[in-house]
């Protein structure tokens, strides 16, 4: 696991009207939680939403709805898990997860499903200034995309 990153299920409260989930929710424990925008994106099916970083802001993403397969990877040259990775599946119907990760984490994920809808919350306001983009295929990231490039999806 990736030092600073956070993982966590959410539970669904269900009854025969629908269901109930807590995605964030801020109390004394929670030093992470501190976001300034909360942003909606829509992502067709076979996108790959590359390799990116914050400089200096921290991001929670919930999937809404869809499948995708995501990627994190830590470039903080100090960190303890500096070229670490983490992957994970997330698939709106069965696993119901928020994900958490500091400034520095690249990050990216492809989408599986038709429609695919992703909930952000960032602890800074947008700013390109602040976003570096990183290309699919470089020195420093393992290239975890190679069979989809194969493919011709990018």
């Amino acid at each position: 696991m990736i030092k600073g990153i956070t993982i966590k299920k959410i539970i669904s409260h269900k009854d025969n009207r629908g269901f109930f989930r807590e995605i964030l929710k801020i109390n004394k424990r929670s030093k992470e939680i501190n976001f300034k925008q909360i942003s909606h994106s829509y992502i067709k099916k076979n996108v790959i939403k590359g390799w990116h970083l914050h400089k200096k802001q921290s991001q929670w993403n919930y999937l809404l709805k869809g499948k995708i397969k995501m990627y994190l990877f830590d470039t903080r040259k100090d960190s303890k898990t500096f070229k670490k990775y983490k992957t994970l599946t997330i698939d709106s119907k069965k696993n119901n997860l928020v994900y958490f990760f500091p400034p520095n984490i690249a990050h990216g994920y492809i989408t599986l499903s038709n429609e695919n809808h992703m909930i952000y919350a960032t602890s800074d306001i947008y700013s390109p200034n602040e976003e570096y983009k990183i290309p699919i295929i470089n020195k420093l990231i393992p290239n975890f995309f190679k069979k989809i490039r194969n493919k011709k999806l990018i």
